[in-house]
């Protein structure tokens, strides 16, 4: 309370300064402004101390809204058979394509040795086939190609054959940076 009432003069003070300052400005008479104020006193309330200590009310807990989890529908994709081969057959496939595309068969059975060990349904991580292609490294050379860019056709022997002859007569050998002669 004592602090509302200091702040009250103050105010009052300074709006009489301003007064006083703006009548003067304009020119007009100066004139002894007095103002009586008359503070009436008020009790402040003090707790008392009590003889039994008092407990605080706590706020009634509230439970918390339980989330339950919505099940999302995962679609497994369906694998698309891809033929078997002989180890002859793909001997063979690598052969074609290696004298279609004008490379080298032994580097291609290099890396099939080297990547899949011969396996033609290998799969490492997000590498599959014989070859051991990305999903994205199988669906841009086949683009490129002009072939079905279908990622599980990285199973398929033949396919995969006739992708990897296509990219080393690129000079696409880096894709197999590890096995690549």
């Amino acid at each position: 309370m004592k602090m509302s009432i200091k702040i009250f003069f103050i105010t009052l003070l300074m709006t009489s300064a301003i007064a006083l300052l703006i009548l003067g400005f304009f020119g007009k008479e100066k004139e002894v402004l007095s103002l009586a104020v008359e503070a009436t006193p008020t009790s402040t309330l003090t707790p008392e101390p009590t003889e039994f200590p008092t407990s605080t009310p706590k706020p009634t807990p509230r439970p918390l809204p339980t989330v339950t989890p919505v099940p999302t529908k995962v679609t497994t994709p369906t694998l698309i058979p891809q033929p078997t081969y002989t180890s002859e057959e793909i001997h063979g496939f690598i052969e074609r394509f290696s004298a279609q595309y004008g490379v080298d068969a032994n580097i291609m059975r290099h890396i099939a040795v080297c990547e899949s060990g011969f396996n033609p349904l290998a799969v490492n991580g997000l590498y599959a086939g014989l070859y051991q292609y990305s999903e994205t490294a199988w669906k841009g050379n086949r683009v490129l190609m002009g072939e079905d860019p279908n990622f599980e056709l990285r199973l398929n022997a033949e396919e995969a054959a006739q992708t990897a002859a296509f990219m080393v007569s690129l000079g696409k050998g880096w894709v197999w940076p590890n096995c690549f002669p």
